[in-house]
């Protein structure tokens, strides 16, 4: 069963793809396929606006592993507003959200590191136990959400196929929260 907020925050997405989709369509923009070159473009625009909202998070004496979590995460939330901003069609919002899962899924694997890391004895088996149980239920999940979003059971349609990758990527996105947590608990900085 989703948490409320898991809900919420996966019908926000959504229905910001569709806000974004039917915005962009009223005002008679075609959308720009975004190829390796543009989404390395992307990438180094958000490195410009880097320094200054790691300034602003030093001016409020936040801890600097949770600086560190806000700056990767703002790269990956930044990519996909300008990936959609470019391809706001169905394929390229899927796309973005696709490719958001994956940047997530890296900072997954770097916490995740970082957490086994400081962790002594057993206690790393019980991490890597917990991921793995996590790794099975994500991969149940998404096939769950495939299922329900056939035809038979939804209706088809494009719309599915945004919700199935914002499902995904809501999944990615909390489990990389959720590691990041258990490691700024267990510095002491959170």
């Amino acid at each position: 069963m989703c948490k409320p907020k898991q809900t919420l925050l996966m019908k926000v997405a959504l229905i910001t793809f569709i806000g974004l989709l039917l915005f962009f369509e009223s005002v008679g923009q075609t959308p720009t396929e975004v190829t390796s070159e543009l989404q390395k473009k992307i990438k180094l625009d958000i490195e410009k606006e880097i320094p200054k909202l790691k300034q602003q998070r030093e001016k409020g004496k936040v801890d600097p592993v949770e600086i560190e979590f806000t700056l990767d995460t703002f790269r990956v939330e930044k990519f996909m507003e300008k990936y959609i901003e470019l391809d706001f069609s169905d394929f390229g919002m899927r796309d973005a959200a696709y490719k958001a899962a994956n940047l997530y899924d890296s900072l997954l694997n770097k916490y995740y590191k970082k957490l086994l890391s400081i962790l002594k004895g057993d206690d790393k088996k019980i991490l890597v136990q917990a991921q793995k149980a996590w790794l099975a239920f994500r991969d149940n999940e998404t096939k769950l959400v495939e299922t329900i979003s056939k035809d038979e059971y939804s209706g088809g349609g494009t719309l599915q196929q945004l919700t199935e990758s914002s499902e995904y990527l809501e999944l990615i996105k909390q489990r990389t929260i959720t590691i990041f947590e258990h490691y700024a608990r267990a510095t002491q900085t959170y």
